[in-house]
């Protein structure tokens, strides 16, 4: 009914109202980085357990032996996680030390840094984007990828992991530096931040798998992930 809408206009109007210029100003910015960054840290998360699982599947293709692909994808992201929570321990120390921002932006200066790393390494082993006319020859034909080994993804995702576990902590403890201890602030923007945020990760996981992956190849579809 028109009363009903009326009345979600005006709650939206005044839950809006409760910020200042400023702290709107400051939102907005907030909002608009984290959804980059998730965007592209989904871009990755996405390509490289593919990635490592299609390596590790030609490794053993290639060399004759059984594929253990599931135990090291596995381990890859039980170390990922694992790294993840010690990521976020370090942050309590640090944030003591140095301000908060300046913390987020290593952090995911960090995060940046390897995941350009890997691509460096595939391109520098003779990777290259998957070709539009790529035909495979076999179900483990992937020789647009580099030949580096395949268990150097393991240390570049754990320090990405590192920075991830950082980020995530440190994106709870942003909100009170924009809006301050307002208690009734804190949960609005709290749950704006997070209907954004989740938006951008659905998005940069759909484009990832629909189109980056087939468009560019595991190796080199999270291309954007160190320019977001």
């Amino acid at each position: 009914t028109k009363e009903n809408i009326n009345d979600g206009k005006n709650e939206t109007n005044n839950i809006w109202n409760l910020f200042s210029s400023r702290e709107k100003r400051n939102i907005f910015i907030y909002i608009f980085g984290i959804m980059l960054y998730k965007f592209g840290i989904e871009a990755f998360n996405g390509s490289i357990v593919s990635l490592a699982a299609n390596r590790y599947d030609r490794d053993a293709f290639n060399s004759g032996t059984i594929a253990k692909t599931f135990e090291k994808v596995g381990l890859l992201v039980g170390l990922n996680q694992a790294c993840q929570c010690i990521g976020s321990i370090l942050i309590a120390p640090l944030i003591k030390r140095w301000p908060t921002r300046t913390i987020l932006s290593i952090s995911i200066f960090i995060f940046a840094l390897f995941t350009a790393l890997l691509m460096i390494i595939d391109a520098a082993t003779g990777g290259k984007i998957r070709p539009s006319n790529f035909q495979a020859m076999h179900e483990n034909d992937f020789s647009y990828y580099g030949t580096y080994s395949t268990n150097i993804i393991i240390p570049i995702y754990c320090i990405t992991g590192i920075a991830y576990g950082m980020v995530e902590l440190i994106r709870r403890i942003i909100p009170r530096d924009i809006v301050g201890s307002n208690e009734e602030k804190l949960q609005r923007m709290d749950a704006l931040v997070h209907v954004f945020y989740e938006i951008a990760g659905v998005s940069g996981a759909l484009i990832t798998g629909l189109v980056l992956i087939p468009r560019l190849g595991n190796n080199y579809s999270f291309l954007i992930t160190p320019i977001l």
